[in-house]
């Protein structure tokens, strides 16, 4: 008994000292530590991501170098993060790891196999992502509000090549040409493609008709900085269908035609021009009476009363009542659900049926449709946080080195 009593605090002793080299400390960060196992365990899940994408793999020492200071930084911002009481729930958690999925065009389930197919651990992953969570809240708290981009920086950024490049999209662009002594009159002919555009003609006909160039007036697909300056100064602010005024150059004068775009930030919008009676129940006129008066204001419009004189006597939104009630031209997205339900389905000139919305009871009527090209608004908010996006990153580099500098940090030393 005494024997086996020996062998079991034996191989207890054995196996404590195990663990011990396995999770011996590494790194001392301020009150916290970087255990040599976690070390290991990313440059371990470096190699092995590594191999599988064909990249070259760094020595262990330079290796070791880098993670053990991303794990110095990383745990940093953890210990801000738990003074300051972040907490990533459970809930939070699962839709990250959700969207993550689907970037992989994977459901949650496949996902978690082909974690656990590589040899990894989905419960280590989750934790790994929850932390990574925390570190963004602490970079985003401490970073996002030092941030300021005025107006003219925005500008000036969407003139430059490299912008233009990067967010703009491709034109292609007709032109009509007037060579220089030309027996036309390039005003005149100015005037009749634009007329004939409005009417529907299609501009090979015109450029058939009118252009001196000797090709189809085709310049082809380019970005703005392939064209001439002369032409990318009036195409800049053109959109599909329009028709620029002429322009002068050593061949002549030019007229470009915008027909078309393409790429990434293209991006054109259905929207209605919508007008509308808002009546919002109250303990005067409560929900029955609200219900009975729109229906009755239904029925004066049909009769023939106008809609607008209507809509500024009862109406109850202050926004639109002086208006006679008209909104503007908007698109998806912007109204109450059941208010938009009803304006998508609608026909134009036709009053609705009276319909209830979280704000109250309503009529409408579509005064339009119109298809918008957001092309230019797109590449302004694209561009917005393109610049956003690199002084964040320039920032929060310098606020990484500053929060390091502070910490206290003590490397071990193995043998």
């Amino acid at each position: 008994m005494v024997y086996l009593t020996r062998i079991l605090t034996l191989l207890l002793f054995t196996n404590i000292l195990e663990s011990q080299e396995l999770d011996r400390v590494a790194v001392i960060v301020n009150d916290g530590v970087v255990l040599e196992s976690d070390i290991q365990q990313r440059m371990d899940d470096f190699k092995k991501n590594a191999t599988l994408n064909g990249e070259k793999i760094p020595s262990d020492e330079a290796l070791r170098e880098d993670i053990q200071e991303q794990l110095i930084t990383a745990e940093i911002q953890l210990q801000i993060a738990d003074k300051v009481g972040i907490k990533i729930s459970d809930e939070e958690l699962n839709l990250t790891l959700k969207r993550l999925a689907q970037q992989n065009n994977l459901e949650i389930e496949e996902f978690i196999k082909v974690v656990e197919e590589r040899g990894d651990s989905y419960s280590d992953l989750r934790e790994e992502v929850r932390k990574n969570l925390k570190i963004n809240r602490v970079q985003q708290g401490r970073i996002q509000n030092k941030i300021q981009i005025s107006k003219d920086e925005l500008d000036n950024f969407l003139q430059t090549e490299e912008a233009q490049n990067q967010l703009g999209p491709e034109l292609r662009v007709r032109q009509i040409l007037i060579r220089k002594n030309s027996s036309q009159n390039v005003n005149e002919i100015y005037e009749e493609t634009l007329s004939g555009l409005q009417a529907g003609i299609n501009i090979d006909n015109l450029i058939s008709n009118f252009s001196e160039d000797s090709g189809s007036g085709d310049l082809g697909w380019r970005k703005l900085p392939a064209f001439p300056e002369l032409f990318s100064t009036s195409l800049k602010n053109m959109k599909i269908g329009d028709l620029s005024a002429p322009i002068e150059s050593g061949a002549g004068n030019h007229l470009l035609y915008l027909e078309d775009k393409r790429g990434p930030t293209v991006l054109f919008e259905k929207q209605w021009n919508v007008r509308h009676i808002l009546l919002i129940p109250n303990r005067i006129r409560p929900d029955a009476a609200s219900e009975e008066l729109i229906n009755e204001i239904k029925n004066r419009i049909e009769n023939g009363e106008s809609f607008s004189e209507l809509a500024s006597e009862y109406s109850d939104d202050p926004g639109s009542k002086q208006e006679g009630g008209n909104l503007g031209w908007a698109g998806e997205g912007v109204y109450d659900d059941e208010f938009e339900r009803q304006m998508i389905k609608s026909n134009l000139n036709e009053v609705t049926d009276p319909f209830l919305s979280q704000f109250g009871w309503h009529i409408l009527e579509v005064l339009g449709t119109r298809v918008e090209d957001k092309t230019n608004e797109n590449i302004q908010d694209r561009a917005f946080s393109y610049l956003f996006n690199r002084k964040f990153q320039e920032e929060l580099e310098t606020d990484l080195q500053e929060l390091r500098a502070d910490a206290f940090v003590e490397i071990k030393e193995f043998d």
